[in-house]
C-alpha cells in the first residue's frame, strides 16, 4: 500500500474526511467498505483461484471495480489499515453459521484483530450474509449494536465466538488468537476454490450491505433484508436478469458479467 493506492481505495468506497489511526476513521471505513465493495465469488465459481497477492487484490477490487470473498476483502482492508497506522493481525475462524457453535469446522474464514489505543477490535468486511459494518470490542461480552444489527462476542477457554441476533442468538464463527502465516491462507484459498464440494465452487454467491438493507444472492434468489425488519425476495429467472442484478444491485463492472457469461453461456 502507498499513498496513491490509498487515495484510489478511498475514492472506491466514497470516503471523505480526516485520516489517521483513530476509531472514527476505522468505523467509517468499516461501514463504507462492504457498502461499495461487494462480497462475490465469481472467480472460484467460474474455475479461477483468486490471487492473494496484495497488488492483484488491489487491482481486482479497486481498479477493476470487482468484489471478492473474505481473503481478498480482509487482506485489502488490512493493508489499508496498516498504512494508516493501525496494528492489524490476521486470524482464521471456523464457520458455524446456521449450525451449533461447537460444530466441527475447518479454519476457513479470514478476520482481522485491530488494536487501537490498547483496545482490541474484531474487524471483518468479508463474511457476506452477516458481514459486520463496524468493528466490535473483542473483550466485551455484552451485546454490541451496529448499524446493521446486534452482535456479541463470547469467550470461553481462549476460544471466541461471534454471534448475531435473529430472534435468537445465532453463532457465525469461532476463533482463537493464533498466528496466521501466508501459507495458511494459500492452502485454504486453493481448497475453497477448487474442491468440487466447496460452496464457493458449486454456487454463485453475492452480498452487500448498506445503511438500508442487506442484499444476498444465492440459488437463483435475491434476498433483501431491510434494516427496519422487512424482507423482500426476488426470483432471478434468467441470465439477463442475473447480469442486470450484478450491475445494478451489487455494483460490479462489465468484466464480472463477461467472466460469468463464459461459464453460463458456453
Amino acid at each position: 500500500m502507498n499513498q496513491s493506492k490509498l487515495e484510489k481505495y478511498l475514492e472506491r468506497i466514497y470516503y471523505s474526511g480526516e485520516l489517521g489511526n483513530d476509531m472514527s476513521v476505522l468505523k467509517k471505513i468499516h461501514q463504507l467498505h462492504p457498502k461499495y465493495i461487494s462480497f462475490e465469488n465469481i472467480d472460484s465459481f467460474t474455475g479461477k483461484v483468486p490471487s492473494l497477492n496484495a497488488d492483484d487484490i488491489f487491482t481486482k477490487l479497486v481498479v477493476n471495480g470487482r468484489g471478492g470473498y473474505c481473503y481478498e476483502q480482509n487482506l485489502l482492508l488490512s493493508e489499508v489499515l496498516k498504512f494508516l497506522g493501525f496494528n492489524v493481525k490476521l486470524q482464521l475462524g471456523r464457520v458455524v453459521w446456521k449450525r451449533e457453535v461447537d460444530s466441527m469446522a475447518a479454519k476457513s474464514h479470514l478476520l482481522l484483530i485491530v488494536n487501537n489505543d490498547g483496545q482490541d477490535y474484531l474487524a471483518d468486511c468479508g463474511f457476506g450474509t452477516v458481514t459486520l459494518t463496524t468493528p466490535l470490542l473483542l473483550h466485551e461480552e455484552e451485546p454490541q449494536q451496529t448499524p446493521n444489527g446486534l452482535f456479541k462476542i463470547s469467550q470461553q477457554n481462549g476460544m471466541y465466538a461471534l454471534w448475531t441476533w435473529k430472534d435468537k442468538w445465532l453463532p457465525i464463527y469461532r476463533f482463537a488468537l493464533e498466528q496466521v502465516d501466508p501459507i495458511d491462507l494459500d492452502i485454504v484459498n486453493w481448497y475453497l476454490s477448487t474442491n468440487p464440494e466447496s460452496n464457493f465452487k458449486k454456487n454463485l454467491v453475492l452480498s452487500k450491505v448498506d445503511e438500508n438493507a442487506r442484499y444476498t444472492f444465492t440459488g437463483h434468489t435475491l434476498n433483501i433484508r431491510r434494516t427496519i425488519g422487512e424482507k423482500e425476495t426476488v426470483s432471478i429467472e434468467n441470465n439477463e436478469t442475473l447480469y442486470q442484478m450484478i450491475r445494478e444491485t451489487f455494483g460490479l463492472q462489465e468484466n464480472a458479467v463477461e467472466q460469468l457469461k463464459q461459464k453460463l453461456e458456453k
